[in-house]
């Protein structure tokens, strides 16, 4: 009996042993299939856009680690790339100009912009990169986007993304450059003119103008394919040089509605734009403006647009409420920073809200609902749109449809049948010479002089913003800036 006792007790330790074994064996086992279905789970996100997981509710930005590149459609070999001088830098980017041999079927050598990486950049820098450029694929073609027109992502040399070269440069400092050649005035017969060609609409601004109602996505084809937007343009006869010709109030109203355009398509593709302001629209040929946005090629440790909130750098300027105090970045968002937009176009590329300190107080008045008056050159109907974008309730602002829909209206009764052209502005905003002045208060008028190449003269035509109601407040005590203060 004892014998068979010592026996048992061993017995039953060589079965504990056994069992946990399996148990472990079996967990482990469980472990390894458990990482290979993850590993294989991306295969399942090869469809294009079919990749997007609730577009109502997640942005395209938010699930840029779905969206994949081909490279049999968008790769370019780099040594078919001959890269110029650099058009602007940042901290850890820039964009450079350079000549593209065979991008396309239409010519052997392309001018384009390629944005890439410095040397000794970080896997999250190209990460970075990786991410927009594959956005810009899913998002497709649009005459006012920077389009993208191919990569070179292969080992063995920088990661290089090239899109459409725009020479004009960007819209902020064409408009400041303009500011002695801006032209608008009355005829003698009462109707509101604008010298200089202007935005003339001729029929083949007309046609790109109406084609983009049309445009859709077109992410499906690649560089060798396509035929860009630029391509079409460099067909055409070149139109007058825009560092010769003058500005007009036409202008401004048709720079504004191609860019409610393009971000009305950027927004129907799902994507946020997040730093929408005058210096990331880009000036093309035929005075055609393209949205872009070369983060890495702006240093916003340096560039005063750029604010310092916390540990990051904001351009806290063009930003909505929301986006300040909560970081909520919506389309409705961009629609506030779209105002903004307007009012750098209308007071011909001044600094918003200039002479105001950028801190925590500034802060707290916009989320109380001050607000910039009108500039210079905004009508009544124009600063209203700039108003309604700057609703303190992003609901209550109008989509980008409805500003298209509304500029549209505008730029439309610009252009007469007849070839003549007439700008609704409000009557109230200019004064011939020697018309009679004293039912505009002085205080809310600013004497400018205008040059009139036509008449080889000089006009003073006073200026003064839309007939709104103004409340004086400490900011514009201080710097002598009127604001509106939202009821």
């Amino acid at each position: 009996a004892q014998c068979s006792g010592k026996t048992g007790k061993p017995n039953i330790e060589v079965i504990i042993l056994v069992c946990t074994g399996a148990a472990a064996t079996f967990l482990w086992l469980m472990l390894i299939l458990f990482i290979r279905k993850l590993r294989k789970q991306p295969a399942h996100y090869k469809m294009g856009p079919s990749i997007i997981i609730d577009p109502d509710e997640y942005p395209l930005n938010e699930q840029d680690d779905l969206l994949q590149y081909d490279s049999s459609k968008w790769e370019f070999p780099r040594d078919r790339l001959r890269l110029g001088k650099t058009l602007g830098h940042g901290a850890f980017g820039k964009v450079v100009e350079a000549s593209a041999f065979g991008i396309d079927k239409l010519s052997t050598c392309k001018t384009a912009a390629v944005k890439m990486l410095k040397g000794g950049a970080t896997s999250n820098e190209r990460k970075a990169l990786m991410s927009e450029l594959k956005i810009l694929i899913h998002i497709g073609h649009h005459l006012n986007v920077v389009n993208l027109l191919g990569a070179c992502t292969k080992p063995g040399g920088p990661l290089m993304m090239i899109v459409e070269f725009c020479k004009y440069g960007n819209l902020s400092n064409h408009l400041r450059s303009k500011r002695d050649d801006f032209l608008v005035y009355k005829s003698p017969d009462g109707k509101v003119v604008s010298a200089g060609s202007g935005c003339e609409l001729s029929e083949l601004m007309k046609r790109r103008l109406e084609s983009v109602a049309s445009t859709g996505s077109s992410a499906s084809s690649g560089f060798i394919e396509d035929k860009s937007y630029c391509d079409s343009e460099e067909e055409e006869e070149d139109s007058e040089d825009l560092y010769k010709r003058v500005l007009s109030l036409e202008d401004l109203i048709c720079y504004s509605f191609q860019v409610a355009k393009g971000m009305e398509f950027l927004a129907s593709r799902k994507c946020i734009h997040r730093d929408l302001a005058a210096r990331n629209i880009l000036l093309s040929e035929n005075n055609v403006v393209k949205i872009c946005d070369f983060g890495l090629a702006r240093d916003i440790y340096k560039d005063p647009d750029y604010v310092r909130k916390g540990d990051a750098r904001l351009p806290l300027k063009w930003m909505a409420p929301e986006a300040i105090f909560d970081k909520i970045y919506t389309t409705q968002s961009d629609v506030w920073s779209f105002g903004v937009l307007m009012w750098e176009i209308f007071s011909l590329g001044a600094s918003p809200y200039p002479g105001v300190q950028i801190d925590e107080e500034f802060c707290c008045r916009l989320k109380e609902g001050t607000r910039m008056r009108a500039p210079d050159y905004a009508s009544s109907e124009i600063y209203q749109t700039m108003l309604d974008c700057w609703q303190g309730e992003p609901k209550e602002r109008p989509t980008f449809t409805e500003l298209v829909e509304r500029l549209g209206d505008l730029l439309q009764a610009s252009v007469q049948q007849d070839g003549k052209h007439y700008i609704p502005i409000n009557t109230a905003l200019l004064v011939t010479v020697g018309e009679q002045t004293a039912s505009v208060p002085a205080e809310e008028t600013s004497t400018r002089p205008v040059s009139l190449r036509n008449s080889g003269g000089t006009w003073n035509i006073k200026i003064r913003p839309a007939s709104v109601k103004m409340r004086s407040t400490k900011v514009s005590q201080t710097v002598g800036w009127a604001f509106h203060r939202t009821p």
